[in-house]
């Protein structure tokens, strides 16, 4: 116990701290002699890896053919254009881009892309607990992620929704909710499904924060769009997106889409429209799916495991291909930051000797690394380079597999001890070395 609490310590809320043990100015050094090393390897491999993603042969795609349109069209239409899916707050943030012009737009959003990455390296180096070697793995794993080499080529705004979670759990750990129930609202201003990251507080029945989180959320999605807009341009604008989500039938057939009922079905050789009974009960089999996972994240809240926050922001991210429609690659820019945490986790239970708990706990360990060493490998640009197939990547479900592996990590490290909790209330201290909350 004593090796743990040495990595904790107390805010005013009551919720567990991860504290970092490495100096600054190493880790930085560190960092940039990782980012020299993508360099040297983006050099040799980037055009070959834009030639296997092929759907993208310009820089930052994404912006130019949906983004910079959209703040063109805000102010005139009034209306979503073909392929933006955002909300109108969004769109309104867009319109400042097109009077800048191409260029400076396209330098503009490039210095936004890489602040966003810099800035999430920053948040997981508070955030992890561990020594240099640990945190300069966090830089490696999260830099040579694939889903983030994809979202840089696109050009999307997943780095921009990734910050902002993983900020918001900064701010919950040091007890800010203010600063967290507005950065979860401006993640869920963007692809609306960061919205389920309200449960870890729902859970521990945080209702101050339930109604601070719903508080932004109207103010972002609704209030402003109508005060810019008017009230029924809002609703006209938010009538075609509910009708662009509702022609989405394409999706399923997808071979990029990594939500579990498309790659069940591509494995399957169906594409929903020819096997509408087993489209249907997938659908209804990823949601209960998706139920399970955040009954989880009750159960890890009401038995406030050692660091909670981390745990439950986990699940519920790797909830996503199992809610989310689409669940493009560039959706899974998450799976650095539970891959990190959990080799965290597994090496430090992996350390406790001496009794048959531990000894068990050590097995778990085990699977668990070897879980999580899995995910790392086919969630990384070098295999996805290796692979060399677009669309094979995205056909065989690698970016789901990669999350379903962690997910099967998650449950082998917490089930047991959960199931001897509840059996055994006293034995509780076996699940928890530290006291910690959301609330």
């Amino acid at each position: 116990m004593q090796r743990h609490e040495q990595h904790v310590r107390k805010t005013q809320s009551g919720s567990s701290l991860a504290v970092s043990h490495t100096r600054p100015k190493l880790f930085i050094a560190g960092g940039l002699g990782i980012a020299i090393l993508l360099l040297a390897y983006s050099s040799l491999t980037w055009n070959r890896f834009v030639a296997n993603v092929g759907v993208c042969p310009q820089l930052f795609c994404d912006f130019v053919d949906y983004y910079l349109p959209m703040g063109k069209a805000i102010f005139h239409t009034g209306l979503p254009v073909d392929g933006f899916l955002y909300s109108p707050f969004n769109a309104i943030l867009l319109a400042a881009f097109p009077p800048l012009g191409l260029d400076v737009s396209l330098i503009l959003w490039g210095i936004l892309q890489a602040t966003a990455i810099v800035l999430c390296l920053l948040l997981l180096h508070r955030l992890l607990p561990g020594a240099l070697p640990f945190h300069i793995l966090v830089v490696s794993l999260t830099l040579f992620s694939y889903p983030l080499w994809l979202n840089f080529l696109t050009g999307n705004t997943s780095t921009f929704i990734m910050v902002a979670l993983i900020g918001a759990l900064w701010a919950v750990e040091r007890g800010h909710y203010i600063t967290a129930a507005f950065l979860l609202a401006f993640a869920s201003s963007f692809k609306f499904y960061p919205v389920i990251f309200l449960v870890p507080f729902l859970a521990c029945r945080n209702a101050r924060f339930a109604l601070l989180g719903a508080a932004p959320l109207i103010l972002l999605l609704c209030l402003i769009p109508s005060a810019v807009l008017g009230t029924d341009g809002a609703i006209e604008f938010y009538g075609a997106l509910i009708a662009s989500f509702r022609e989405s039938d394409w999706v399923t057939a997808n071979p990029h889409s990594q939500f579990f009922p498309h790659v069940a079905l591509r494995l399957l050789g169906a594409d929903g429209t020819d096997a509408p009974i087993a489209h249907w009960v997938l659908w209804i089999l990823s949601y209960a799916i998706a139920a399970t996972n955040l009954v989880f994240v009750y159960r890890i809240q009401r038995a406030r495991v050692y660091q909670v926050n981390l745990w439950s922001f986990s699940i519920v991210f790797l909830t996503t291909p199992f809610v989310l429609k689409t669940s493009w690659p560039i959706d899974f820019a998450f799976l650095p930051f539970v891959q990190s945490f959990l080799l965290w986790h597994v090496r430090q239970a992996g350390s406790w000797t001496g009794s048959r708990g531990a000894r068990t706990l050590h097995t778990q360990g085990t699977t668990s690394f070897y879980l999580v060493l899995l995910s790392i490998l086919i969630s990384n640009v070098v295999f996805f380079d290796l692979l060399g197939d677009f669309s094979l990547y995205g056909y065989g479900g690698f970016l789901f597999l990669a999350t379903a592996l962690l997910l099967a990590a998650i449950y082998i490290e917490h089930l047991p001890a959960l199931w001897q909790s509840r059996e055994h209330p006293k034995g509780a201290a076996r699940l928890s070395n530290e006291k910690g909350s959301v609330s």
